[in-house]
């Protein structure tokens, strides 16, 4: 069956899964029903297992106007008396009427308000910075040149790649083609870094560099001259192609969500509406996610 969601319930489930450590976090999860053995839609669960148990954590999300009231206390504690819930979380984006309160303690049920603050609290996540922006590009790679140090008889050399070649170990031993090394490469979490940094959107082409490239274990790579075969430790590889990028605004909102500082809002990112949410917990550990429909 389809999951439905709203911008609260992702807001509370992305802030759980940020601090919720090692345990799983599901959205939208189906629990069976002990007494019907039927499927119900839980909201959020959390799972760990803990001293050889599969302990379960179940949360309620409610986005009204006005605040929840005894009836939907009562109603979220029928409805998982016979789930296999072990602790029961409420959250209200609005709070809750004192009876409801009472009523939910007195069942051993947690209850959880995101609670909104303005620019003049000091308890805002981002201070008084009311937008956060992504940067988000593409690259098209379409020339490889890749440089070759000189050996014996053989000067350096500037090959012109293409996709299949093979790159090899300094034994010969073959490691992967030139496409496939690149993409990795392009993909890397410091070249990414690194282009995110200088690219803006003015940028239609790049052209990279890699330095004395190396696989995983820090060994050089090399190209092989098939006539007569000899294999060429690579001095550089220069990578040129086409580029986009593509800047967004967030405007943010801002609140507390239990002991958990939280920011969140809504933009474009990767060409799609997305929802980014952020947050700090109680030692300072600050994360950030942005989901899209799908992604």
């Amino acid at each position: 069956m389809p999951k439905r969601s709203n911008d609260f319930q992702k807001i509370v489930f992305l802030v759980k899964r940020h601090i919720a450590k090692n345990a799983e976090v599901t959205e939208s999860k189906l629990l069976t029903d002990r007494l019907t053995r039927s499927e119900r839609e839980v909201d959020i669960c959390i799972e760990q297992w803990i001293g050889g148990h599969r302990v379960t954590i179940s949360i309620e999300c409610r986005d009204h106007q006005r605040k929840a009231d005894v009836t939907w206390v009562d109603e979220m504690k029928g409805k998982h008396e016979h789930l296999p819930t072990n602790a029961l979380v409420l959250v209200s984006r609005s709070g809750f009427s004192p009876n409801a309160k009472k009523a939910a303690e007195s069942s051993g049920i947690e209850t959880l308000v995101l609670e909104e603050v303005d620019s003049d609290t000091v308890l805002r996540l981002f201070g008084k910075l009311d937008s956060l922006w992504s940067k988000t590009f593409t690259l098209s790679p379409t020339k490889v040149v890749v440089r070759v140090q000189e050996i014996d008889d053989l000067p350096v050399e500037d090959v012109t790649s293409i996709p299949d070649n093979l790159i090899f170990k300094l034994d010969g031993t073959s490691l992967d083609t030139v496409k496939n090394l690149i993409e990795t490469w392009l993909k890397s979490p410091q070249f990414v870094k690194e282009m995110a940094e200088r690219g803006d959107e003015s940028y239609k082409g790049f052209e990279a560099k890699w330095e004395k490239p190396s696989d995983k274990d820090g060994n050089p790579l090399c190209l092989r001259k098939e006539n007569p075969p000899v294999i060429r430790k690579i001095e550089f590889i220069r990578v040129l192609g086409k580029c986009e990028f593509t800047v967004s605004e967030f405007p943010l909102e801002h609140g507390i969500l239990g002991n958990v500082r939280v920011s969140w809002g809504r933009g474009d990112f990767m060409e799609k509406d997305a929802l980014l949410v952020a947050s700090e917990d109680e030692a300072g550990e600050k994360k950030l996610s942005i989901t899209t429909k799908g992604m």
